[in-house]
């Protein structure tokens, strides 16, 4: 099975809802090039399935990369902590390669579960143009 096969999106975007405009900017950059999942695009065809076992199935098998939007409530919301779940157990199983944790708090710290050496992404310094290549070259 190719990677192209194996996965149904490129990028998949773990948000919580007061950054729902941030992503469908990070997501204009790059969605000419990747096939990615935001919730509320696939709100049509999500309508009447079962949430919980549809996001557990794209953040943990369905996505090449997961980008996590990360502040102190990620993880603490009903749909987010579905999501964290579900990037928890694939990180246990394969590492945490396939994520992308982007810090958009100044003060917000990384969950304790995920390893000392991830290097997360510094949004408040690099911003949005700066992300978008991050992301490519992390699918690529």
């Amino acid at each position: 099975m190719t990677d192209e096969t194996k996965y149904e999106f490129d990028v998949a975007f773990s948000f919580t809802q007061k950054d729902e405009g941030l992503v469908f900017q990070i997501n204009d950059l790059i969605q000419d090039r990747f096939r990615t999942f935001l919730y509320s695009e696939q709100q049509k065809k999500l309508a009447g399935a079962d949430g919980e076992k549809t996001f557990n199935e794209v953040f943990s098998e369905k996505s090449r990369l997961v980008v996590i939007l990360y502040r102190n409530d990620w993880g603490k919301t009903p749909w987010t902590r579905i999501e964290e779940t579900a990037i928890r157990n694939r990180g246990h199983e394969e590492g945490y390669d396939f994520t992308t944790f982007v810090q958009l708090d100044k003060d917000a710290q990384m969950p304790k579960w995920l390893p000392k050496n991830r290097i997360y992404y510094n949004f408040d310094r690099w911003g949005i143009k700066g992300l978008a290549p991050v992301i490519e070259s992390r699918v690529e």
